[in-house]
C-alpha cells in the first residue's frame, strides 16, 4: 500500500512539475515581441521517496519530478533595424544600466530609449539611463542633452572655390564700391545685381551666434583677367534701412594701392585662365558693425582654387569657420556608447558615453519584470565600463534587440511537456482504481 500511495504522489508531483515547466514556456511564447527578453527554460530534477528494503540503488523508489530551477537563457537576440537614433541594441556581452527615481539600479538589454521634457535620458519604463557625461565627475550619472555646449563661433575666415565665365564682356567694376556707408545713394540688391556678371550668397555667425547672409558679387573690372568683387548685407543688419544693401568695404592684399574706402577687392587671373596670386587672404571684410549687440567681425576673404575659364560662372564650394547655437534637432550613437546630438545649425555636440555592465555569473540574475534585471548574490556584482572595451560588446544605433523566444521550437516542448502531464493525472487516475479494487476485495 505504501508504494502504491508513493505513486499517487508521484504523480501529482508530475503535474506541478509540468505545469510548471507549461508556465515558463507560456512566458516565452508571450514575449516573443518583447524588447530583449530572455527566454527561459525550466529544469527538472527527480524526487527520491526512500527505499522498499535495503539501501541499494535498485531498490530506491522515486517520487515524481520538480523544477529545481528556471534559467533565464543569454544567448544574443537578433537585431531589428528601425532607424531611430535613440534605439540601441548591444551586440555582445552587456546590459544597459538605469536607476529609478528611488535611486535603485537595474540592468536591461532594451534598449528603446527617449528623452523627457528635462532632457534626461530615460528607458521604456521612465528609469533614467546612466553613464558618463562629457562634462561629468568621472561616475555613473544621468545623461542629459541640456548639459550640451553649444556655444557659437564667430566666422573668421571664408574660401569660395569656383570659375568666372572668361567670356564676359569687359565691364567697369563695382559702381558702387564708394558706398561703404548707409545714405540715401545706398543701392538695392536688384540694382546691384543688374550690374554684376555672378553672385552667390554665404551664411556667416557673429559673436553672438546670431547668422547673417553675406551677398558676394563679381564685376568685371574693365580690365582683362580682372575682376572685382563685391560683399553686402542687407543695411538692416548694420543699423540702415530694411531692404537696402550695404557694401562691406575690404582691403586687397593682392594690390596694396588700394582704398579700404573704395573697397579695393580685386582677383587676378593669367592668360591659362589660373590666379594671377593668392593673398592670404585675397582681402578682408573689416569692422563689420553688426547692429545685434554683437561685436563686429572680420571676415577673411580667400578665393582659391578659382578659375577663369570660357565656361558659365559656378561655384564648387563655400566654407566658412563660424557656428551658431543650435537646437538638438535628433541623436546618434556611436558604436563606443558616445551620444551625439545633432543641432540645428549643422554642428553636433557630445552628450557622453553610455555606461554597460556585465557580471561573473549573468544567468543568476533576478528578473524584476519590465524587462529589468538586479543583481543577485550568485551573480556577483557588475563591472562596469564602455562598449567596445574589455569584455564589453558594441552598441548598435538604430535597432533594437529583438526577444529570444523561439515559438517554433516553444510550442514543440509544450507538447512533449502536454503528454508529461497528461501521463501523470493518468497515474492518479489508474492508481485510483487500484485502490477501489483494493477496497472492493475487503
Amino acid at each position: 500500500m505504501a508504494s502504491i500511495n508513493e505513486g499517487l504522489f508521484a504523480g501529482r508531483a508530475g503535474i506541478q512539475s509540468h505545469g510548471a515547466a507549461i508556465s515558463v514556456l507560456s512566458d516565452n511564447i508571450a514575449n516573443a515581441n518583447t524588447v530583449g527578453f530572455k527566454s527561459s527554460r525550466a529544469e527538472f530534477v527527480d524526487l527520491l521517496a526512500g527505499n522498499i528494503s535495503g539501501s541499494g540503488s535498485a531498490t530506491a523508489v522515486g517520487s515524481g519530478s520538480s523544477v529545481a530551477n528556471v534559467t533565464q537563457i543569454f544567448t544574443q537576440g537578433s537585431f531589428e533595424y528601425t532607424g531611430r537614433g535613440l534605439d540601441l541594441a548591444i551586440d555582445g556581452n552587456g546590459f544597459f544600466i538605469v536607476e529609478d527615481p528611488s535611486g535603485a539600479r537595474f540592468y536591461s538589454r532594451a534598449g528603446n530609449f527617449s528623452i523627457d521634457a528635462d532632457g534626461n535620458l530615460l528607458n521604456q519604463n521612465g528609469n533614467n539611463v546612466m553613464g558618463f557625461p562629457v562634462n561629468g565627475t568621472g561616475g555613473l550619472e544621468l545623461l542629459n542633452i541640456n548639459d550640451i555646449s553649444t556655444t557659437s563661433q564667430p566666422t573668421s575666415n571664408v574660401k569660395i572655390t569656383g570659375n568666372l565665365d572668361a567670356s564676359t564682356a569687359l565691364g567697369t567694376g563695382d559702381p558702387y564700391a564708394g558706398n561703404l556707408g548707409v545714405h540715401a545713394a545706398t543701392p538695392t540688391f536688384d540694382f546691384v545685381q543688374q550690374d554684376a556678371a555672378y553672385s552667390t550668397f554665404l551664411t556667416v555667425y557673429d559673436s553672438l551666434g546670431k547668422d547673417h547672409t553675406l551677398n558676394i558679387f563679381f564685376f568685371q573690372s574693365g580690365t582683362p583677367n580682372q575682376w572685382e568683387v563685391g560683399v553686402y548685407v542687407d543695411a538692416a543688419e548694420v543699423g540702415g534701412t530694411p531692404g537696402e544693401a550695404y557694401r562691406l568695404g575690404g582691403m586687397s592684399t593682392a594690390d596694396a594701392s588700394a582704398s579700404p574706402a573704395t573697397g579695393g577687392s580685386f582677383i587676378e587671373f593669367l592668360g591659362d585662365g589660373k590666379r594671377a596670386s593668392v593673398g592670404s587672404p585675397d582681402f578682408t571684410l573689416n569692422n563689420i558693425p553688426w547692429s545685434n549687440g554683437s561685436n563686429s567681425s572680420n571676415i577673411n576673404m580667400t578665393f582659391d582654387p578659382y578659375t577663369q575659364f570660357s565656361t558659365a560662372s559656378n561655384i564648387s564650394s563655400l566654407i566658412q569657420d563660424g557656428s551658431g547655437s543650435g537646437n538638438v534637432v535628433s541623436f546618434n550613437v556611436e558604436t563606443d556608447g558616445t551620444l551625439f546630438a545633432t543641432l540645428d545649425n549643422g554642428e553636433s555636440a557630445n552628450v557622453g558615453q553610455i555606461a554597460l555592465a556585465t557580471f561573473g555569473n549573468p544567468e543568476a540574475l533576478r528578473r524584476t519584470g519590465e524587462s529589468l534585471f538586479s543583481e543577485s548574490q550568485e551573480s556577483g556584482q557588475p563591472v562596469i565600463g564602455t562598449a567596445q572595451s574589455g569584455k564589453f560588446g558594441a552598441i548598435e544605433s538604430g535597432a533594437i534587440e529583438l526577444s529570444t523566444s523561439d515559438i517554433a521550437s516553444d510550442f514543440i516542448k509544450l507538447i512533449t511537456l502536454q503528454r508529461g502531464f497528461q501521463g501523470s493525472s493518468r497515474i492518479i487516475s489508474n492508481i485510483d482504481d487500484l485502490l477501489n479494487e483494493i477496497i472492493n476485495l475487503a
